[in-house]
């Protein structure tokens, strides 16, 4: 092999090598119906009583994380599958939220996510009755999967996609379907985010 080919191999890899190293940062799109916390990144939106706030989790470096708090304003039981959940990248490709097992393996079974320790004062500054709701736990249901949110409450959960903000320069979360028990109502909320890449 000449010298020439194998600089050529060796200046390649270094390339992908320094590519891979590259740092992102999940960042809020503007977005007019929303409202965005400066500091933190977190993006909130309100729709038929009820609040929905998603805030990046950028200090998680092996996944794409994303805190998601619901909040129900409504007299009304609320129900929700965190497991439909999507990540929407630029290219309209739909990607689903890690199964446990899969959270264990890119980020170990020890891990614990929490929020940027400035996001609970931002939060206070916006609305700062969220901040004292308590996070009651729904009574046991025979779906497994489905989560409560009494009237007056709210609950906080956390999504890790595999890696796509390497890839993509814009993603977009869709919490679906948080349905109103009683009125039958179902609401949507879609958080478009853009990656500063660095």
């Amino acid at each position: 092999m000449k010298k020439e080919t194998i600089f050529s191999i060796f200046i390649l890899f270094m390339l992908i090598g320094c590519a891979s190293l590259r740092t992102t940062k999940i960042i809020p799109a503007i977005d007019q119906d929303a409202t965005i916390f400066p500091k933190t990144g977190a993006v909130a939106s309100t729709k038929n009583g009820i609040v929905v706030l998603a805030v990046p989790l950028n200090d998680v470096k092996e996944v794409d994380a994303l805190g998601v708090i619901v909040v129900n304003e409504t007299s009304n039981w609320l129900s929700f599958y965190k497991n439909k959940c999507v990540l929407l990248d630029q290219n309209g490709s739909t990607f689903n939220p890690l199964s446990k097992s899969e959270e264990n393996f890119h980020l170990g079974k020890n891990f614990k996510p929490q929020l940027p320790p400035e996001f609970k004062m931002e939060l206070f500054s916006w609305r700062h009755g969220i901040v004292g709701r308590g996070s009651i736990q729904g009574m046991p249901l025979e779906d497994l999967q489905k989560t409560l949110v009494m009237p007056g409450s709210k609950r906080q959960f956390f999504l890790y996609f595999k890696k796509r903000s390497v890839q993509s320069s814009r993603l977009t979360l869709i919490i679906p379907n948080i349905y109103n028990e009683v009125s039958d109502e179902k609401t949507t909320f879609a958080f478009k985010f853009e990656v500063q890449k660095g």
